[in-house]
């Protein structure tokens, strides 16, 4: 199987990209990214770099895009390329979000269509399509949930959902969607993609520093969605490798909310409650939509998938971020709390 990744570079992808290749020894990725890998990525895929080859594309030049996608000849594309929320980025420059998670979509489903190896484009996509939800809303919240983003980040996966849906009419090819919660673990690093790193991220950082977090006292009510990039990278193992690929959108997710206090523990870290200086904060009124928890019922049945348990992720999350302690040398700055 060879399989054409954009967004490479970046966390999820890259431990897509090494779930992938230990877990299929045939298989081989080209892995497209505006950006030139870094140390981390390669230490990352040491040991299966030689299946990798590496491209610098820019998913919002559509001659590029093709004719990589012509010359590597994918059996499967995953469109992982995006921009994720940050509220600067925002604010300065919206248009990025369009220019890369638009049309940077478009042109990718554009150039898969018209290479005939390609079985399938899977589409990485995100809860934030959900937006603030509703109140009375089902607990957890299934696929069929309304789409309301409120930002743009949200806003332009969900078009980029609705062009992968018109692509499948127009011309039959498959393009499932994957949306993931709040996914955490290794890799996450910041990158020109990624500013706001998750909440697991401070927490793995403080815990192998030996130092305490300061959070506030109304986290401790909060809770979210929260799974390991290791798992989701399971999830889109299978989506590659089953038969027929399902359509529509499937949750990657823990399929809980997890309150706080439980993650803490998980993590071991050493926590000080304080309304000051807070380097955490989490709002326990945002319950619902893309801050809500993510039923897993498609994924276990049409996936054979199923979220491993927190401890089990953290564990090993925790075991990553003791071999790399330089990602976190940055993170004692307030979290911002992205939503992939």
């Amino acid at each position: 199987m060879r399989v054409l990744v954009t967004g490479a570079s970046g966390f999820v992808m890259s431990v897509f990209i090494r779930a992938l290749l230990e877990t299929d020894a045939r298989a081989q990725v080209d892995a497209a990214d505006l950006s030139t890998p870094d140390a981390l990525w390669w230490r990352h895929l040491d040991d299966v770099r030689d299946r990798v080859r590496t491209h610098r594309v820019d998913v919002r030049e559509a001659a590029a895009v093709r004719a990589l996608t012509s010359s590597s000849a994918p059996d499967v594309v995953v469109h992982g390329a995006t921009v994720t929320h940050a509220p600067d980025l925002e604010r300065a420059d919206p248009t990025r979000f369009v220019d890369v998670n638009v049309m940077g979509t478009a042109h990718v489903l554009d150039a898969a269509r018209q290479v005939d190896s390609v079985g399938r484009c899977i589409l990485i996509s995100s809860g934030a399509v959900y937006g603030a939800g509703t109140p009375d809303g089902r607990d957890p919240q299934p696929e069929s949930t309304s789409t309301r983003p409120d930002e743009t980040y949200g806003i332009t996966k969900l078009v980029g959902e609705l062009i992968a849906a018109r692509f499948t009419d127009l011309y039959g090819l498959p393009v499932p969607i994957l949306r993931f919660s709040k996914v955490f673990g290794p890799m996450e690093r910041p990158t020109g993609a990624r500013t706001a790193m998750s909440v697991p991220f401070h927490l793995a950082g403080a815990t192998v520093a030996g130092r305490a977090v300061r959070i506030t006292t109304r986290s401790c009510d909060a809770s979210g969605d929260w799974i390991s990039a290791c798992d989701v990278a399971a999830g889109l193992v299978a989506l590659c490798r089953t038969g027929a690929p399902p359509s529509g959108p499937i949750s990657l997710a823990a399929g809980r909310r997890i309150p706080v206090p439980e993650l803490l523990r998980a993590f071991g870290t050493e926590v000080v409650w304080a309304d000051s200086g807070a380097q955490l904060d989490l709002d326990p009124a945002l319950r619902n939509g893309k801050d809500g928890s993510y039923a897993v019922h498609r994924a276990r049945s049409e996936l054979g998938w199923a979220p491993r348990p927190l401890e089990d992720q953290v564990s090993e999350y925790l075991a990553w971020a003791r071999r790399s302690p330089e990602v976190f040398a940055a993170s004692e700055r307030p979290a911002g709390v992205p939503q992939t």
